[in-house]
């Protein structure tokens, strides 16, 4: 057989078989074109009741985006269920003690007098006031005239007695020590003396 005719049918061949073989791979690749939207209409269609909340005002831009990376795809905007109340913490340490402040009045001599006695701000005081409209005069029972003054008392009392009035005091650590001074003027130069405790 001649050389040059059978090259001839040869090339012949191959281009009538090019064309079906061309056809046929361009039907069976365009399912796999497809296939994306139809993925994405499935994403679109996900359930998304069980998916968790969205990130709450206030929450830090990282704990957010972890937050929106657990969501399923498509899923937004859905808030979960709130869960159950958590179990009451324990009770905190009690706060430090308050200053002690206290009171006592007891009636004087005179209709409408009285006497009086205070702690307030670490001191003692005594005081006298000769009507129910007047001025009451203070003195300070911590002052170097009347030494021995407990720095750790809370409570106080006061008693008119012999033409003198009384002044206790009782300690945070349960010691009484007593004090007095002179009616009406309010002389005070005797120093605190501890007192049998009950």
């Amino acid at each position: 057989m001649n050389p040059v005719l059978t090259t001839v049918r040869r090339a012949r061949l191959t281009a009538a078989l090019s064309v079906p073989l061309a056809f046929t791979l361009a039907v069976i690749a365009a399912p796999a074109h497809a296939a994306p939207a139809s993925s994405t209409s499935a994403v679109q269609a996900a359930d998304c009741s069980d998916s968790r909340a969205l990130p709450k005002s206030g929450t830090s831009k990282a704990r957010s985006a972890k937050s929106l990376k657990r969501l399923p795809a498509g899923c937004f905007n859905q808030r979960g269920t709130p869960g159950p109340k958590g179990p009451k913490g324990d009770r905190g340490p009690a706060g430090p003690p308050g200053p002690c402040v206290d009171v006592a009045v007891v009636a004087g001599i005179a209709p409408g007098s009285e006497y009086s006695a205070a702690i307030t701000r670490g001191r003692a005081f005594v005081g006298y006031r000769p009507s129910l409209t007047g001025a009451p005069i203070w003195r300070d029972l911590t002052r170097p005239l009347t030494p021995g003054y407990p720095r750790n008392a809370c409570g106080i009392a006061v008693k008119l007695a012999g033409g003198r009035v009384y002044v206790k005091v009782l300690t945070t650590t349960g010691d009484l020590y007593e004090t007095s001074c002179t009616t009406p003027a309010l002389a005070c130069t005797v120093g605190w003396a501890a007192v049998v405790k009950p």
